[in-house]
């Protein structure tokens, strides 16, 4: 198992292209989703000395990496995800195409509110971890920014797929958060936010003075 998981890592890498098209990273997936569902059950069973200490009632994780765990091969399923949200999340590309389509014939803050709620769940929900995760991590504003899905468990490169794919994400996510944070165009969910945030919020704890 572990030779077919390097020989598909391997395969990715040839494929690179400096950034990667979507197409040859959706040919990757499709070509190793065996390997990686035979993976994922193999690790959904416990291994022996896991299952006797569940039995005992002890933690039962093998946090030393043990060969004989049955979640050893967890880097290439947890890699292969990430690189799975790459496909997946340009999906809405189309959508958000749409939606700036709308945007941009809507000439009061009234049809701006409605446009927010209609796209609240793909602007809040859906693109927040795709921007932060995946595409927030250049210090060089004239550098052209792919996005980045992952770096390979056997290292030398990572998955950025090339950065039109996802223009129209890109653009819908800079509107949302301009009329929703900057404009406050909807107040009342922007208020709804800070409060959610406030009860997750770790509490600090006050440092002692010292004289």
């Amino acid at each position: 198992m572990e030779q077919n998981i390097t020989n598909s890592l391997y395969h990715l890498k040839e494929l690179n292209g400096n950034p990667f098209t979507l197409q040859k990273v959706a040919y990757w997936l499709y070509e190793y989703n065996d390997l990686y569902m035979e993976i994922k059950n193999y690790s959904e069973n416990l291994c022996e000395p896991c299952q006797e200490w569940k039995a005992d009632g002890f933690p039962y994780d093998c946090l030393q990496d043990a060969d004989y765990c049955t979640k050893k091969y967890r880097y290439f399923t947890d890699f292969y995800k990430e690189v799975e949200y790459g496909v997946k999340i340009q999906e809405l590309d189309t959508v958000c195409k749409v939606a700036l389509e709308e945007y941009n014939i809507f000439n009061n803050d009234a049809l701006l509110k409605d446009w927010l709620i209609k796209y609240f769940d793909i602007g809040y929900n859906k693109l927040a971890i795709f921007y932060y995760d995946h595409l927030d991590y250049s210090v060089n504003n004239d550098e052209v920014v792919h996005p980045h899905f992952g770096n390979s468990p056997i290292g030398e490169f990572g998955v950025c797929i090339d950065r039109k794919y996802y223009e129209n994400l890109i653009d819908f996510d800079d509107v949302f958060k301009m009329l929703l944070y900057e404009r406050k165009i909807y107040p009342e969910k922007l208020k709804e936010i800070e409060e959610e945030m406030q009860k997750i919020a770790i509490p600090m704890i006050p440092i002692p003075k010292i004289d």
